[in-house]
């Protein structure tokens, strides 16, 4: 049985050593080696820029941009350009490209976030944003070669696609309150390990606990995470 801390990246019990000082899920490790294999037959030199994230590294990129200390990006993944006064709303602005501590993928182990850095031109700072893989960026084939071979090696891509849920949201989402989340063709998730995790996820333990932290952000929590937002951020098109 896996522990409901590991679920929440408090804990790094069973992962291993990647690269570049990363870790992650033995499994995943072993399908995404024989993934970059398959990348390098067809020009790609596929390496990972994030894998296990801990539930504190996530709450300082959450934190950051919550405080404005880091760009809050709207949905043409330009940095907003009022940060909204109400907490609950920033919230929900951040919720677009950035989880919830405690409620991330890359808790698990069996995420990454990949690029090619044969495809990325001379002088540009790798971005992770979808412009980089519009048809005629540098990362479009790559994006291409990941749709099409993902799943022969047991991966997937949960965020491919825009929406919070498969089959999309009405225009008002936002104004409903419900989270959108963003499109990222460069993450990509071991769908099997990730899985075993989802199955022993604790929505209620995961929100307990970030309510009762003394992030700066804990007190509004509850008015944000509801199970279905909770949903959106860990299982999107994931099965």
């Amino acid at each position: 049985m896996i522990e409901v801390t590991r679920c929440m990246g408090l804990s790094t019990e069973g992962l291993v050593e990647f690269e570049d000082g990363l870790m992650c899920l033995p499994e995943a490790k072993e399908a995404f080696l024989e993934l970059r294999e398959c990348a390098a037959r067809e020009g790609f030199e596929l390496k990972a820029c994030s894998a296990f994230r801990s539930f504190e590294a996530q709450a300082a990129i959450f934190g950051a941009k919550f405080r404005g200390d880091r760009p809050i990006l709207d949905a043409n993944e330009e940095p907003l350009a009022v940060i909204p006064e109400d907490p609950v709303e920033r919230i929900r602005a951040i919720l677009r490209f950035s989880a919830m501590p405690g409620f991330s993928r890359h808790h698990f182990g069996s995420d990454f976030d990949v690029y090619a850095p044969n495809k990325l031109p001379e002088g540009q700072k790798l971005q992770l944003t979808s412009r980089e893989y519009d048809h005629g960026a540098y990362f479009y084939e790559l994006g291409c070669f990941l749709r099409e071979n993902l799943r022969t090696y047991g991966f997937g891509n949960p965020y491919q696609g825009g929406f919070s849920r498969p089959g999309g949201l009405p225009d008002d989402a936002e104004g409903a309150g419900l989270v959108v989340v963003g499109n990222e063709p460069w993450h990509i998730s071991h769908l099997a390990t990730a899985q075993e995790y989802l199955r022993e996820y604790d929505f209620q333990d995961a929100l307990d606990y970030v309510a009762g932290s003394d992030l700066e952000f804990a007190p509004y929590v509850r008015s944000v995470m509801t199970l279905e937002q909770a949903d959106a951020m860990l299982r999107f098109c994931c099965i």
